[in-house]
């Protein structure tokens, strides 16, 4: 029987006005292992990464693949006609990416093998105007992150994989958002072996705490910080974005904190954690 944590969503403070830290509950805490991950800053090439116990492979990615077009925007909406009047024209533009990487992950006798992908789309407006501050703005309409990967134990639970799959979505038509603040997107995160489940649930930083100690609310909205791991409706781990950490539940068995680990080294490898964060050029 897997041994599980029941915790409230919002973990993460703004521990000061410059950085972000966890604030980890104590009844995890005192459940649960915090291992630094190191391996993540370095080159890409011959990428390794080991937190704790766990040691991965290199870290072996294929060719990032992507392509874009660009065509004019014919538009009669009040808002676009007011815009010309200003010399203020826009094209649409399409992007589309993906790429994948495959590694080994051991601790001690046990070895899983993960193979994963990503794929990424995103349709963009993008302003011309004589004026330069404006010309080549872009603002996102809509885009789609996937993100899947395939968990395999070879030496252990022999026939038993896992299938992982991570999806952000955003669309401006259907979401509401105001000027200057972070878009709030739809998350989906799960791993299954098609017995049991794993939910992968995104973190938020939403408030903060100033250097004179007032609490308030994370300007621009809310930031994203990192996942639980959730099994059996009970937090059995937490993956740090911020940080690098990754943290176990002490009493789950060594096949079970294989899994895991496997989980945690995949999320930790994706190209892109904050869709948004990473879409600097937009407005």
């Amino acid at each position: 029987m897997k041994t599980t944590i029941t915790l409230l969503t919002g973990l993460f403070l703004l521990a000061s006005c410059t950085a972000v830290k966890i604030a980890v509950p104590e009844q995890f805490s005192s459940q649960a292992t915090p291992m630094k991950v190191e391996g993540l800053n370095g080159w890409k090439f011959n990428e390794q990464l080991s937190f704790g116990t766990y040691v991965t492979s290199s870290v072996k990615r294929g060719w990032d693949i992507s392509n874009g077009s660009r065509f004019s925007r014919f538009s009669l909406k009040a808002e676009d006609i007011i815009l010309s009047g200003f010399n203020i024209h826009s094209d649409r533009e399409k992007y589309n990416e993906r790429n994948r990487f495959q590694y080994s992950i051991q601790d001690a006798s046990l070895v899983t093998e993960v193979l994963a992908q990503e794929r990424f789309s995103e349709n963009q407006i993008v302003y011309k105007s004589n004026m330069d501050w404006l010309n080549n703005l872009k603002r996102t309409d809509k885009y789609e992150y996937a993100f899947s990967a395939t968990i395999i134990p070879l030496n252990f639970n022999k026939g038993e994989v896992w299938s992982l799959t991570m999806l952000n979505e955003f669309d401006a038509k259907k979401t509401k958002q105001n000027i200057g603040e972070r878009p709030q997107t739809k998350d989906l995160g799960y791993v299954t072996n098609g017995k049991e489940k794993i939910e992968i649930k995104p973190l938020f930083l939403t408030k903060r705490i100033t250097a004179s100690g007032k609490e308030g609310k994370v300007l621009g909205g809310p930031i994203h910080t990192g996942y639980e791991l959730r099994w059996d409706d009970g937090v059995v781990g937490l993956v740090d974005i911020m940080d690098n950490k990754v943290w176990i539940v002490n009493e789950l068995d060594r096949k079970e904190k294989m899994i895991l680990s496997a989980v945690a080294s995949a999320i930790l490898l994706k190209r892109k954690q904050d869709v948004y964060t990473e879409r600097t050029d937009s407005i």
